[in-house]
């Protein structure tokens, strides 16, 4: 019983995590792309990040494809790291956890990421 109330807010903070990244962030760069934005177009960080370092050509790829997957990419990373932190009482060692695993998370979360966009764009190129 106790896993199922896990999983349970681990699908609750995982909707509102990746309704709340929509909505502030993703859906502002879809509204960028889409011209519907009064902003000037530019890339969020995230795609910066792998256009830029990953070399992810994202134009190709389709910018609201890809800032979908970050999107969801981004949701899952987010709960998983507070709910590894979830039945933990103390809050500086929630903390000091969180601190010391979050560079580490991202870096690998998005390595991964961009090795999967790459496979995309391979994908893409083979067709």
């Amino acid at each position: 019983m106790e896993i199922l109330k896990y999983i349970i807010i681990f699908i609750v903070f995982f909707l509102v995590v990746y309704i709340l990244y929509y909505l502030f962030v993703t859906n502002g760069q879809i509204k960028s792309v889409r011209g519907k934005s009064k902003k000037k177009k530019e890339l969020s960080t995230e795609l910066s990040l792998l256009k830029n370092y990953y070399n992810i050509d994202i134009e190709k790829i389709g910018i609201i494809k890809v800032a979908r997957i970050v999107n969801f990419v981004n949701a899952l990373l987010i709960t998983s790291l507070a709910m590894a932190v979830f039945g933990i009482s103390q809050i500086w060692l929630k903390v000091l956890i969180l601190v010391i695993v979050i560079v580490p998370a991202i870096w690998a979360t998005y390595y991964f990421l961009a090795k999967y966009l790459k496979h995309l764009e391979r994908k893409i190129d083979n067709v």
